[in-house]
């Protein structure tokens, strides 16, 4: 509760500066297009005989990301700066067009944000190098591999990531900026669910979560020949509504990462550690719905004209700890190499190969998904306009 009260009357007090303010602008908002279209070929060979992972899934396919964004702003008299955001899918995400929708007031306070967004950890996160805009050992956009789950490394504890929230970004303070975030229900992001134009307060719903609270903060040092990077942050389930059968229990997850640069060289770790984790609910067998889980990421990258080349290494490992004592194992790695080449302004052409293998034990899984491993290669491009 603690948590919740302070990150709310951050908030607040944000928004009461922002109200003490009077204003005008000779000029409304005026939206701007922008966007992004990813786009890639990929090549997995796995472990594909009856009953495995791999089994019954194509060899290849063709993946597609796309987002066109409507953005504008405007500056008052008083400096205040008021603006709006709307992201529109390129494809029809299971009936959701709209990713993330907010709007913004800046000032000398800092920003307060309001609308579907991330959460503080996941806005600001630090994440290690190696990657490319589609390929990555952790975080990609694009994953081959027939595994349980992704070795993500960003991402706090909302049901959705988009819920409908409150974020406030702190001025930069000798390189230093905090982030907080509050979510009301983090199951809820569009009209659909109860958050739009509304009659009566959203329904809470079994197994969800309400009144998250997250917050990160990010330090960034540059020298004459170097810049350092760090970042670390929490986020924690306020009240997660129970069910008839096992109850939940709250979640809280906490991420850092460090990143080193050195001209063109870059290098860093990122560590996620997840506590009451409950990714596996839909997949255990045994009633169990929660873990102690991490992930770790470590990577470097080289800039050598309009190439850049990377490499990249993940580590997420699970323990579900059954009432009976009979506890279950979850391991699964991955190395990527990855180039990108750089066409023009906006216009990349990236590849990778990597290497995934995932190894589970217990009562829990499905011993199928025993020392899986498999191959991958692919071809991407990514445009921003």
């Amino acid at each position: 509760m603690r948590r919740i009260l302070l990150g709310s009357t951050a908030l607040i007090g944000a928004g009461l500066v922002i109200a003490s303010q009077p204003a005008s602008a000779a000029d409304g908002i005026k939206l701007g297009v922008g966007g992004y279209f990813r786009t890639a070929y990929m090549v997995v060979f796995d472990d594909d005989s009856e009953g495995e992972p791999g089994n019954e899934t194509n060899t290849d396919g063709v993946f597609s990301d796309a987002e066109i964004h409507f953005t504008g702003s405007t500056v008052l008299d008083n400096g205040l700066e008021v603006g709006a955001r709307i992201e529109l899918e390129g494809e029809d995400d299971d009936g959701d067009q709209i990713d993330e929708a907010w709007i913004y007031f800046s000032g000398g306070f800092g920003e307060l944000r309001v609308g579907s967004i991330d959460d503080a950890l996941g806005t600001m996160c630090v994440f290690a190098p190696g990657g490319t805009t589609n390929f990555s050992a952790y975080s990609p956009n694009q994953w081959g591999a027939n595994t349980l789950t992704s070795n993500s490394i960003c991402f706090g504890v909302d049901d959705v990531g988009d819920s409908q929230k409150l974020l406030y970004l702190s001025p930069i303070f000798s390189g230093f900026q905090l982030a907080l975030s509050y979510v009301p229900s983090s199951d809820k992001e569009t009209h659909g669910d109860g958050v739009g134009a509304h009659l009566g307060m959203p329904t809470n719903v079994d197994g969800t979560s309400r009144h998250n609270v997250s917050a990160y903060g990010v330090y960034n040092y540059e020298a004459e020949n170097w810049w350092l990077q760090v970042g670390a942050g929490g986020s924690w389930e306020g009240n997660v509504e129970q069910t008839a059968g096992p109850d939940r229990e709250e979640s809280d997850f906490y991420q850092t990462g460090i990143l080193l640069g050195f001209g063109d060289f870059q290098v860093g770790a990122s560590f996620n550690y997840f506590n009451d984790d409950d990714l596996f609910s839909a997949t255990l067998e045994n009633g169990d719905v929660t873990a102690d889980r991490w992930v770790l990421g470590v990577g470097a990258s080289y800039t050598m004209d309009v190439w850049t080349f990377g490499i990249g290494y993940s580590l997420n490992e699970a323990d579900i700890e059954n009432e009976g004592g009979d506890d279950s194992e979850f391991t699964l790695q991955r190395a990527v190499i990855t180039a990108n080449y750089n066409l023009g302004p906006g216009i990349d052409i990236d590849g990778a190969i990597g290497y995934t293998w995932q190894d589970v034990s217990g009562p829990d899984f499905d011993e199928n998904a025993d020392n899986y491993d498999a191959v991958e290669i692919g071809i991407g491009t990514a445009i921003t306009f």
